[in-house]
């Protein structure tokens, strides 16, 4: 090659990786691939660049990180999940899209609905109860839970594979419930027109978490300029009193030890010093907790029928408040107030009068009302379709404030409705009337 025109060569081609660089990331980014690095522990990606574009569907991965197929490699920065211009859509009736079943050869991804049986969805998919029991690890036939997910095999020489399936789902959640990250804490300094619910809402955290790491003495008035400890995961702080225990705390909260250790960065020698904090991921604040003498209440303010609350909505109890299993993961939760059932877009009232300190959404709850009321209580109702008030908003009792509906991490049309005494949970079911 003449030496003469080798400038222009590289120039040239220079040139040509820039265009086609361009032409496939806007090409990528439309189809909805997005700039990520790949890693991996074993030798499977030996010789493959850690750079590229990956295909994903946008809503799927936020929730499951399930990403599709790769295309590249190609080197240098691009977008991430955290532009602002990546939009996680609705669907059509305005409520967060829901993730798509599992597809398999061997087993089909199925919902448990209201009214369903086990001997119901035995007959419409042609499958022995026996062998979906076993796929799915079921001791009770006659307990399946409405929004309960179950794994369907594709004929009995499937089950094993399905049974295998289920049981890497658990050890998944499992893990994840165990090793979490050590916790940080941000102090947010309050500004003008701030609510606890919209602070949750900006850190992605459960409102029941900022709870239990502040202590309020009226949730909905916020003093402008105060700080508030924000911890980077959802979890409560609690005092260490004489004679407690990781294995004890844990016990009472029904978290895993391993999860306290994670988080505090003890480790299994370690002594909890009495008078001191501990953090405890994914715990709630209760309104009683199990001991092995039975149920000890550790709320004491008076909150009786008296106090006038109204039913909010008309329709069945679903979900009652206190422990029971949790509906869209595996495990067992502490439930903060009751899910009563009903038909989409029936109206939700205001259970008493009060002052609107929350309209809009609040990540799990999806589209929620919050009213506070005299004396530092609040009600909350969650998972609306549709909020007919904004915030700062003064409702009497009976007042229209939404609509029924399943926004956020829900099963089905429903309000979820809470009642909370200066932040802690209260059961609804002893002040309604």
């Amino acid at each position: 090659m003449n030496i003469r025109k080798r400038p222009f060569f590289m120039v040239s081609i220079v040139l040509t990786v820039l265009l086609t660089y361009c032409c496939v990331s806007y090409a990528a980014k439309s189809a909805g691939a997005y700039w990520t690095s790949f890693s991996s522990d074993d030798s499977v990606g030996d010789g493959i660049s850690s750079l590229g574009f990956i295909v994903v569907d946008a809503i799927d991965a936020r929730r499951w990180n399930d990403f599709a197929s790769a295309m590249g490699p190609f080197q240098g920065d691009g977008p991430s999940f955290e532009d602002p211009d990546v939009v996680f859509e609705e669907d059509q009736y305005g409520q967060e899209a829901k993730p798509k079943p599992e597809e398999s050869p061997f087993w089909k991804e199925i919902t448990v609905s209201a009214g369903d049986t086990l001997s119901k969805i035995s007959d419409k998919n042609g499958i022995p109860i026996k062998d979906i029991m076993t796929a799915n690890e079921l001791t009770d036939q006659h307990k399946l839970r409405e929004g309960q997910s179950l794994y369907v095999p594709a004929g009995q020489d499937a089950v094993i594979q399905t049974l295998s399936h289920v049981r890497g789902l658990k050890e998944e959640e499992i893990k994840k419930k165990k090793y979490v990250a050590p916790v940080k804490v941000t102090d947010y300094v309050i500004k003008n027109g701030d609510t606890l619910w919209e602070v949750a809402n900006a850190f992605d955290l459960d409102v029941n978490s900022l709870f239990g790491c502040n202590k309020f003495s009226e949730t909905g008035v916020l003093k402008v300029g105060s700080a508030i400890r924000v911890p980077n995961q959802d979890g409560i702080f609690v005092t260490i009193k004489s004679g407690n225990t990781v294995k004890g705390l844990a016990a009472e909260y029904s978290i895993y030890e391993e999860a306290i250790f994670s988080a505090n960065g003890l480790s299994e020698d370690s002594v909890l010093v009495t008078g001191g904090e501990i953090f405890l991921p994914g715990a709630k604040v209760m309104a009683f907790v199990e001991t092995p003498k039975g149920r000890k209440a550790v709320v004491k303010e008076r909150v009786t029928a008296a106090m006038g609350f109204g039913w909010p909505v008309v329709g069945k109890i679903s979900s009652p408040f206190g422990w029971r299993r949790d509906p869209v993961r595996s495990g067992r939760d502490f439930h903060t107030g009751l899910d009563i059932r009903a038909p989409g877009g029936r109206q939700i009232v205001a259970s008493a009068a009060g002052k609107v300190v929350h309209a809009g959404w609040m990540g799990g709850y999806g589209r929620t009302v919050v009213i506070q009321h005299p004396g530092g209580l609040t009600t909350l109702y969650g998972h609306c379709s549709k909020v007919l008030v904004k915030t700062g908003t003064n409702v009497r009792r009976g007042d229209r404030i939404a609509l029924v509906g399943s926004t956020g991490r829900s099963t089905g049309n429903h309000v979820h409705f809470e009642v909370r005494k200066g932040g802690s949970p209260v059961n609804p079911l002893k002040v309604l009337r």
